[in-house]
């Protein structure tokens, strides 16, 4: 009868062992599944920093360029302004020049 007594507390002790270790594989994939998640989520932090990042510097550069756009409107108004001023003195120096030919021609001498 001992060797039942001792076979029954041997059987009990076994399944108390494999309680145990089912109990200890599911923290570990409790544990596992919590540091996987916190893994992704780090990444996805780390991801999302990257993209807010981004976004920002999208920003200035589409800031930059329309300024830059700006600027070169005004620099070809300028520009266009600036060839009409010189077309207008092209044409005011030709004017002189002829004005100043037929008065040379004109002169007293001519008469």
């Amino acid at each position: 009868m001992a060797s039942i007594t001792t076979a029954s507390a041997v059987k009990r002790k076994i399944q108390f062992l494999q309680q145990q270790a089912d109990d200890a594989e599911e923290r570990a994939e409790r544990v596992q599944r919590k540091v996987v998640g916190e893994r992704r989520s780090a990444a996805q932090e780390k991801y999302s920093q990257k993209e807010d990042k981004h976004e920002e510097e999208i920003k200035i550069l589409s800031d930059k360029l329309k300024e830059a756009e700006t600027r070169a409107e005004f620099a070809e108004r300028s520009v266009t302004k600036l060839e009409k001023t010189i077309d207008d003195l092209e044409d005011k120096q030709k004017c002189t020049k002829e004005e100043h030919l037929y008065t040379k021609d004109a002169g007293p001498d001519s008469a």
